[in-house]
């Protein structure tokens, strides 16, 4: 292998954006906290009333830019990511009961966001802007919890 790459060095950089790629896969779910909400929150079966791919937010302290896939469900929120980001987790369903939501202005979004914090006790949070949850909250048929 080291006489392969020492002939022809552009081998690295597909072996360097594999281990990147891979190494980003991994770290989401520790540093989301994305295992303990799939373990708390199974994902369920349930029609989709709506839903919106590659949204940006912060899941816990990991930023989740162009990641995440949100569907409105008749009883709760699914939550994924891109299967390309997501090799190492499982979407998530939280029901409208365990879900809080608080309207901020943040610097991070450069206006508002919407919180919704799951559980309680808190097991997660997830920042995403206004107009995002918004667009939930119109298509969760009056079940929104704001």
């Amino acid at each position: 292998m080291v006489d392969l790459i020492g002939q022809n060095p552009l081998l690295l950089f597909p072996m360097f954006f594999v281990l990147l790629w891979l190494t980003i896969a991994a770290v989401i779910g520790p540093t989301t906290g994305w295992y303990s909400l799939m373990e708390r929150y199974p994902n369920r079966q349930e029609e989709n009333l709506l839903q919106l791919r590659r949204k940006s937010g912060m899941l816990g302290k990991g930023s989740m830019r162009g990641m995440l896939n949100l569907a409105v469900c008749p009883s709760g929120l699914r939550i994924g990511v891109s299967k390309i980001f997501g090799i190492f987790i499982r979407d998530f369903f939280v029901p409208w009961n365990e879900i809080r939501v608080t309207r901020k202005d943040s610097v991070l979004f450069m206006g508002p966001v919407a919180e919704l914090t799951f559980g309680d006790p808190e097991v997660g949070r997830l920042r995403v802007s206004a107009r995002t949850a918004d667009r939930l909250a119109r298509s969760a048929m009056g079940r929104w919890p704001e």
